[in-house]
């Protein structure tokens, strides 16, 4: 149970990471350097697919995997300007 939560909650931190490292992201503020983003996602994503396969089957944990890296990066980009927006941020 307890590597089914870390795997979950590496999931969710790598692919925020990786959101963070892209050019058109409102996450962290723009012209920051995107390597440290991109290396510890990939580390962060990597460790959580490793972590999954553990616990379930290569089919269901590469599904699983990519399921909920998708799922961050679609919901994402909505909740940072949503987020953005109440604050009075976006123009």
């Amino acid at each position: 149970m307890i590597a089914a939560w870390c795997a979950a909650f590496a999931t969710i931190g790598g692919a925020l990471s990786v959101y963070a490292s892209t050019p058109h992201q409102a996450l962290v503020r723009p012209g920051a350097d995107s390597r440290p983003y991109r290396m510890a996602g990939a580390l962060l994503l990597l460790t959580a697919l490793v972590l999954l396969l553990t616990i379930e089957g290569p089919a269901t944990a590469v599904f699983t995997w990519a399921t909920g890296a998708m799922l961050v990066w679609s919901i994402m980009p909505a909740i940072v300007r949503w987020w953005r927006f109440r604050q009075g941020a976006v123009r």
